[in-house]
């Protein structure tokens, strides 16, 4: 670490301190001189490193001291500090949950820009994971007067957390596959390293970081397009993470490749994708946008399958495939 980027000593300290040590005991002004910098900035930062104990200063002549036992102390003080300052979050998490009867786990927010501003830094300090349930595009009918809904994107800062090696797992509803920027979106996401599945019936928003924090995003009220909560470390948690799995276990994996029937043999690769999607719930409209054909073509190959199974309903074919080990 430089000496300039820590919280406690300006950009002149770093030169100074170089000085010091390669110049052995000297005076102010040729301390300064040698460092490049002014007598009174050279004078206030002696003080400062005098007081880390990085510098000794005696009748005007100044020494560099070897930094590893001042720097030392100087973390064993923030780390103190630090463990002060979280005392002291919970002291005030407490006045305001006592104050209104809220607990202090959770965080409403009701403004947009701040939501953004929230999102953004959970997903900067992801380190591990990145857990997601998304329920898809918004549909036409449940548009508030007044609301804007903007369209389907890859959150912010996702990418970025993919590209240091977060792993990140996405479990979407069936509304991203009728909807072609949000499946555009997905495929984006799965390109980058997301594993991606589709559930039928996902129940909410719902990110989780490192198992740490959890994001809930609901509908807001009065025109406003949502409200988040913030969920820390809490009992609550633990059952969001809970419910991530659960529903993740009855995903059907998302994939774009597709591949030729082998009807004679059992199902490709592609009928097993149908079935697994038909499993799941997804309507013929969803699983031909994912599979790029027709709704048509979906139609004729389920009936293929029910042919080649001898079901007589999507249901028979259901578990003559789940017999069949075929899903």
């Amino acid at each position: 670490m430089q000496l300039s980027s820590a919280p406690f000593l300006s950009a002149a300290a770093e030169p100074l301190y170089r000085a010091a040590v390669a110049g052995g005991r000297t005076c102010l002004e040729d301390l300064a001189e040698r460092a490049g910098i002014d007598c009174v900035t050279a004078e206030h930062e002696v003080q400062v490193l005098a007081a880390i104990g990085l510098l000794e200063v005696s009748d005007g002549v100044i020494e560099a001291i070897a930094p590893r036992m001042p720097l030392e102390q100087v973390a064993v003080e923030h780390a103190k500090a630090a463990d002060a300052a979280r005392r002291l979050a919970s002291v005030f998490a407490d006045i305001w949950s006592e104050a209104g009867g809220r607990p202090n786990f959770v965080e409403v927010i009701a403004d947009e820009t701040r939501i953004n501003a929230v999102e953004a830094k959970l997903m900067d300090d992801t380190a591990a994971t990145v857990d997601g349930l998304c329920i898809g595009p918004v549909s036409p009918r449940k548009v508030q007067p007044g609301m804007k809904i903007p369209r389907p994107e890859v959150a912010v800062g996702f990418l970025d957390a993919l590209a240091r090696g977060v792993r990140a797992r996405g479990l979407y509803g069936v509304t991203v596959l009728e909807d072609f920027e949000g499946l555009a979106a997905v495929h984006q996401c799965i390109a980058a390293g997301e594993q991606a599945r589709v559930f039928a019936q996902v129940p909410l928003n719902l990110m989780v970081f490192d198992d740490k924090r959890a994001l809930i995003t609901v509908p807001g009220q009065e025109g406003a397009r949502r409200s988040a909560i913030v969920v820390h470390e809490s009992g609550l948690l633990d059952c969001l993470v809970g419910l991530f799995d659960i529903f993740w276990q009855m995903g059907v994996p998302l994939s774009a490749e597709s591949q030729v029937v082998d009807a004679l043999g059992g199902p490709g690769p592609e009928e097993q994708q149908l079935l697994s999607y038909l499993a799941a719930g997804l309507t013929d409209e969803a699983i031909a946008r994912d599979l790029g054909v027709s709704a048509r073509t979906v139609g004729r190959r389920i009936a293929r399958l029910e042919e080649v199974l001898g079901a007589h309903s999507r249901f028979q074919l259901a578990v003559q495939a789940s017999r069949r080990d075929w899903i």
